[in-house]
C-alpha cells in the first residue's frame, strides 16, 4: 500500500485523540481544546512531522521509476544509461524574393521572426534569386526546441535585419515540425520497459533502445519487427522472414490538437526509409553519427557502432497511415453538461461568418453548436462554436445566424447541438488514437506487443465515458479497425450526437 503523508492538522488531531485516551485509561482528564497546553504541543509536533511525512511520501513515490518525479527519473536514467530525449528544433524552407536576380550572400547570424515572436536562425549561406519575380529558397531552424517553432505552409516570417538584396519577408514553403523534451510519463514508461526486458546482444530491446536513444530525430517510440526484411530499394536487400533481418518503425510524439500528424516521422515521398531523420538514425547505427545527431567525419577515426549487423540486414522506417477513419458516437450526457438543444438542423447555405439552416432554429435557444469545417484548427473536422440569437424567416422556413468570429472555412452538412463536455471528450478521443500502435505481423512478432494497434469501437466509447459521458455507443466505424503491419489507424471526422 502506498504511503500517504498526513497534514499537520491530521497529525495534531490523532496525537490529541491518543493522548486523551491514555489519560482516560489512567483515570484522568486531558484538556485538548484550542489554546490548551496539549493542543499547542500537538500543533507544534504536527508542523514538524508534516514535513517529515511529506518527505517520506516523496521518497516512497520516487523509490521506483514508475511513479518517480522529474529529478528522480533523471537519476534513474543516468544510472541505467537511458538519457531523456531532448527536444528537436523545427526546420523549414522559406521562399524569399528580391528586386533583382542573382546570388545573395546571407550573413552569419541572420534571423527571422514570426508574428508571435518565435525566432528562427537562417542556416543558408546564400540564396539564388531567379525568374521574372526574382525568387529563391532559404533554410531556417527554430532558435528554441519544441513545437512552438512548428509553422504552417504560407506563414510569413520577417527578417530581423534583411540581407542586402532581399525583401524583408518570406513565406514558409515546407516544414519539419519540432518536438518537446520527453515528458516524465513517457520517460518513466521507457525506463520501466528497459528494466523489464533488458537489451542484450542485439535482442529486440537492444534495437528499440538504439533507435530511441538517438536524439537527433522526432522519433519518440520505436517498434521492432525482428523477421521483416528491409525493402530491396534502400538501404539493403535482405531476404524476407530470415533470421538476422530487422525492421524498426519509428513513431513521433502525439498529434493532439495539431493538424500535422506528428506521429509520422518525415520521410521521402518515394521511400519510407529515405527521410533525412531516418537516414541519420541508420548512420548512427553504423557508427557514422553520434547519438546527439552530430556528424562524425571519417577523419575522426574508427568509432564502434552500437550494432554489428550489416546495413543489408536492417532498416529504419517511418510509420504508415490508414485512410482516416470517420467516427460517430451516440452519447448520454449528465444533466450538468447536456446537449444544449434537441435534434439537428440542415445547413442550407453558409459563409465563414454566417450560417443559414432549414427550419425554425431560433426557437431552440441555441448556444453551443457543432459544425463541420474540415480544416482550420480542428483535427476531426468538427468545431464547437457559440451561436448568437438566430433570425427566423417564416416565409422561407430558414434561420440565419451571424457569427461574430469568422470560421476557417464555411461549414457544411448539419448543425448539431454542443455540450460543455465537448473539449474533454474531444481530447480523450485524440489521446485514444494517439496511443494506437502500428499493426503487427501474422503470426505476431512486433515488439513491444502490449500496446493495441486495433481501433476498438468499445474502447473509443469507453474513452468518451471516462471523459464525462454517462454512456456511449460507437455507430461509426461499423467495425473495429485493424491496420496492416507498420501501419497505424488515424482519426478522420469525429462527431458526438444525442
Amino acid at each position: 500500500m502506498a504511503f500517504t503523508g498526513r497534514t499537520r492538522d491530521e497529525i495534531r488531531d490523532e496525537l490529541l485523540t491518543q493522548w486523551a485516551a491514555l489519560y482516560t485509561t489512567a483515570g484522568k482528564r486531558l484538556l485538548t481544546s484550542p489554546g490548551s497546553y496539549a493542543y499547542l504541543l500537538a500543533s507544534a509536533l504536527g508542523v514538524q512531522l508534516e514535513g517529515l511525512e511529506a518527505q517520506a511520501e516523496q521518497t516512497a513515490r520516487n523509490i521506483l521509476p514508475d511513479q518517480a518525479e522529474t529529478d528522480a527519473l533523471n537519476r534513474f536514467g543516468y544510472v541505467y544509461g537511458i538519457p531523456r530525449l531532448s527536444g528537436v528544433r523545427a526546420t523549414a524552407t522559406v521562399t524569399v524574393t528580391g528586386p533583382v536576380a542573382g546570388t545573395i550572400t546571407i550573413p552569419a547570424g541572420t534571423q527571422m521572426v514570426y508574428s508571435d515572436g518565435t525566432v528562427y536562425d537562417v542556416t543558408s549561406a546564400d540564396v539564388l534569386l531567379a525568374g521574372g519575380t526574382p525568387t529563391g529558397t532559404i533554410n531556417v531552424r527554430a532558435a528554441v526546441a519544441g513545437t512552438s517553432g512548428s509553422r504552417a505552409v504560407a506563414d510569413v516570417l520577417t527578417f530581423v535585419s534583411a540581407p542586402s538584396g532581399l525583401n524583408t519577408t518570406g513565406a514558409v514553403a515546407t516544414v519539419v515540425d519540432g518536438s518537446e523534451e520527453e515528458s516524465d510519463q513517457h520517460y518513466s514508461e521507457r525506463i520501466v520497459e528497459r528494466l523489464r526486458e533488458r537489451p542484450a546482444s542485439g535482442n529486440r530491446a537492444d534495437w528499440r533502445a538504439w533507435v530511441e536513444d538517438y536524439t537527433g530525430t522526432t522519433i519518440e517510440t520505436a517498434y521492432v519487427y525482428p523477421l521483416l526484411a528491409p525493402p530491396a530499394s534502400y538501404p539493403g536487400t535482405g531476404t524476407p522472414d530470415t533470421l538476422g533481418t530487422v525492421t524498426v518503425v519509428g513513431v513521433g510524439p502525439a498529434q493532439g490538437d495539431r493538424l500535422t500528424n506528428t506521429r509520422v516521422v518525415p520521410y521521402d515521398d518515394t521511400n519510407r526509409t529515405a527521410g533525412v531523420e531516418l537516414v541519420n538514425v541508420t548512420e548512427y547505427l553504423l557508427g557514422q553519427r553520434a547519438a546527439d545527431g552530430t556528424d562524425l567525419p571519417l577523419d575522426d577515426g574508427y568509432r564502434l557502432p552500437p550494432m554489428t549487423m550489416s546495413v543489408d540486414d536492417f532498416s529504419i522506417e517511418a510509420i504508415d497511415e490508414t485512410t482516416p477513419v470517420d467516427t460517430l458516437v451516440t452519447c448520454v450526457l449528465p444533466r450538468t453538461a447536456p446537449f444544449e438543444w434537441p435534434g439537428s438542423f440542415v445547413i442550407f447555405s453558409s459563409t465563414t461568418t454566417s450560417i443559414v439552416v432549414t427550419g425554425n432554429a431560433a426557437v431552440a435557444n441555441l448556444k453551443r453548436a457543432l459544425v463541420y469545417i474540415g480544416t482550420g484548427n480542428t483535427r476531426g473536422g468538427y468545431k464547437q462554436i457559440v451561436l448568437p440569437a438566430g433570425s427566423y424567416d417564416g416565409g422561407t422556413n430558414r434561420t440565419t445566424f451571424t457569427l461574430s468570429t469568422a470560421l476557417a472555412t464555411a461549414p457544411t452538412g448539419n448543425l448539431y447541438p454542443g455540450t460543455s463536455l465537448w473539449d474533454a471528450i474531444r481530447a480523450a478521443v485524440f489521446a485514444y488514437f494517439d496511443g494506437l500502435a502500428p499493426g503487427d505481423t501474422s503470426p505476431a512478432s512486433r515488439w513491444p506487443a502490449d500496446a493495441s494497434s486495433v481501433m476498438y469501437r468499445s474502447a473509443l466509447a469507453s474513452a468518451i465515458v471516462q471523459a464525462g459521458a454517462l454512456s456511449a455507443t460507437t455507430s461509426l466505424p461499423v467495425a473495429d479497425q485493424t491496420p496492416n503491419q507498420k501501419q497505424v489507424v488515424v482519426l478522420g471526422q469525429f462527431l458526438i450526437t444525442a
